[in-house]
């Protein structure tokens, strides 16, 4: 099939690559001539493998695929109104997918002893960073050889592992899409080093004002992606991506020993669309006194009842339930029980054009959006990983679910990709969302949604309900949390964040006092339909998600967001408050240390 070249949403196209040259403003913006020598390298070695490459008696590769990232990124960070990095990282990132037998049976979605390396991050090599021709075809020669015998092997396996097992029905391992091409302008950002990192310097100065803090950090990651993509198909596409995050973060300890955390964290495509200095310090100055307050704040023992999930918690919420059920990724097949057991599959697969949700709620992802009520959108992209154009899916539809999202790597339900097979910076794609569209009809403003708490808590003849403002997100706030929950979510495969920010409203007054040292336990996505009231408040939530690739399947999805947030998925999501009738949370079992015993050098005499 000739390939073409990609026009849906021509009108979209053109404005997003206009905006993205407006948003670059004064930076240097290289365009790359079409005899781009990555990309020639990429097909030259690929039509000489897919024409001569086998071995006497074997399958000849029937798919081949080379992506490449050509990844720059600076990374600055402060602690207190000092540098404590800064630095520079140029990387090329070759990864080759390399498939024997047919689109019905082939080498993937199985993994044993002798492959799982490569089965859950993927065979991906760092290459050369100048465009040298020769060098390139080398290294995609050697890959593309070891990718070869490996995928012999892996076939070999899966059919002897077929073999044993009674096959009640037969899917396709990969499905056939149609060639596109797009060639976008190569692009190379040279911000003001001297600008950002004196930013950084008072940015993390902030921190300095609140003694109770023991620990912080605030740091930037200036990033450019120049995607790069060839498959024998004639998929060709070069795209860039260009991202800027800046997170806040800080610890203390109350007198109790309990640790506390609170962050905050900024995106935008380039330096340039950062909030201005002033905003980002009053944002950061919230923080530390949120935190500050919490410190001193009373403990609350174990409740049951009214609680009322607003702004950040109510995305987040969404996005650790939610997310990962709306993945239509197939588990994969092993002679590996422990892996079996450790594959994900969506508790969704079963409840197509049933009721998941409350009936006023629909959920739309679309990647081909670029904004929502003024706020840029960072789940925006033309072509998934995989090739396949972008486009916007409607899940849920007045609170039934009609499709989920799908990558190359069809299901019974499913047959084709809707494009949403996504990878980060290393790994295998998967299934992951672009800009997650969460919307209720008839929803409530946030004061109603507060009065309607306070009635629910006097019907109940309670003192007090709960408002959840942040729940944590590891990943910025500190690893150590992220492996610890991660070993905790592999047993349940339903434990949430902590709350960060809590507060309980009292019935008789409404006034709120913040509280600390709960936890909600186990929260299944089932649980999602007890929603009793929705508001019309959205809020913007930008998340470096996983891909959802790899042996842990669409797990990752949800638990791979605590891990290295410069290696993720760029992702929107767009959620109001939502009010639950009933919720039990308990008093948090974490270990306790005691305090330092010498107050903070800033602070102290």
């Amino acid at each position: 099939m000739k390939p073409k070249t990609i026009k849906p949403y021509r009108p979209l196209i053109i404005l997003f690559f206009l905006a993205a040259v407006l948003l670059v403003g004064g930076l240097p913006l290289v365009r790359a001539q079409d005899n781009d020598v990555i990309i020639q390298a990429m097909k030259d070695e690929l039509d000489r493998a897919m024409k001569s490459l086998v071995i006497e008696n074997m399958d000849k590769p029937y798919y081949l695929e080379y992506s490449l990232d050509d990844y720059w990124q600076w990374s600055i960070e402060g602690s207190f109104g000092s540098l404590t990095e800064s630095k520079e990282n140029h990387r090329r990132i070759l990864n080759v997918d390399l498939r024997v037998g047919d689109y019905r049976l082939d080498n993937t979605g199985f993994v044993d002893r002798s492959s799982m390396f490569s089965t859950v991050v993927g065979s991906y090599e760092t290459v050369v960073i100048d465009d040298d021709y020769n060098a390139l075809r080398r290294s995609l020669w050697l890959a593309t050889d070891e990718a070869y015998k490996i995928a012999l092997k892996q076939l070999a396996s899966k059919k002897a592992y077929l073999k044993s097992q009674v096959q009640t029905e037969e899917i396709p391992d990969f499905s056939k899409e149609e060639g596109v091409q797009k060639i976008a302008p190569f692009k190379i950002l040279k911000p003001d080093r001297a600008k950002a990192e004196k930013l950084i310097k008072t940015l993390s100065a902030v921190f300095r004002k609140f003694p109770a803090l023991h620990e912080s950090h605030v740091k930037m990651q200036i990033k450019i992606l120049n995607k790069y993509f060839v498959n024998n198909e004639g998929t060709i596409f070069r795209l860039p991506e260009t991202l800027v995050t800046l997170e806040a973060a800080a610890s203390t300890q109350a007198t109790d020993g309990m640790k506390l955390k609170h962050f905050i964290p900024f995106y935008a495509w380039t330096l340039e669309d950062l909030p201005a200095e002033k905003e980002l310090a009053a944002g950061i100055a919230k923080v530390a006194e949120e935190l500050t307050a919490l410190a001193s704040a009373p403990v609350l023992e174990n409740y049951i009842g009214p609680v009322l999930f607003t702004r950040q918690a109510a995305a987040e919420l969404f996005t650790q339930v939610l997310i990962p059920n709306l993945s239509g990724q197939r588990p994969l097949l092993s002679d590996m029980p422990q892996m079996e057991q450790m594959s994900f599959s969506s508790k969704l697969v079963q409840m197509i054009n049933r009721k998941v949700l409350p009936s006023e709620i629909s959920i739309t992802d679309d990647p081909t959006r670029t904004d929502f009520n003024k706020h840029p959108l960072l789940g925006s992209y033309l072509l998934d990983d995989e090739g396949v154009p972008a486009r916007p899916v409607n899940l849920v539809e007045r609170g039934i679910l009609k499709t989920l999202l799908m990558s190359r790597r069809p299901r019974k339900e499913i047959q084709q990709s809707n494009g949403h097979g996504r990878a980060g910076i290393m790994g295998n794609p998967g299934v992951q969302v672009g800009n997650l569209l969460i919307t209720a009809d008839n929803g409530k403003t946030y004061p109603e949604l507060k009065e309607i708490l306070i009635q629910v808590c006097k019907d109940q003849g309670m003192e007090f309900g709960l408002i959840v403002k942040t729940m944590d997100n590891p990943a910025i706030t500190g690893v150590e949390d992220s492996m610890s929950f991660l070993m905790q979510g592999m047993k349940s495969g339903s434990q949430l964040t902590q709350p960060v920010v809590t507060a309980r409203i009292y019935v008789k007054d409404g006034r709120e006092e913040p509280v600390r040292g709960i936890s909600l336990g186990e929260f299944n996505v089932g649980d999602l339909k007890d929603i009793e009231a929705v508001g019309n408040d959205y809020y913007v939530m930008h998340r470096m998600m996983g891909s959802g690739g790899g042996v842990l399947g669409g797990f990752f999805s949800l638990y791979s967001t605590r891990g290295r947030q410069d290696m993720g998925i760029p992702t929107s999501i767009i959620a109001p408050s939502i009010l639950f009738e009933e919720l039990e949370f308990k008093k948090s079992e974490e270990k306790r240390e005691k305090p330092p015993l010498l107050p903070h050098p800033f602070f102290g005499k």
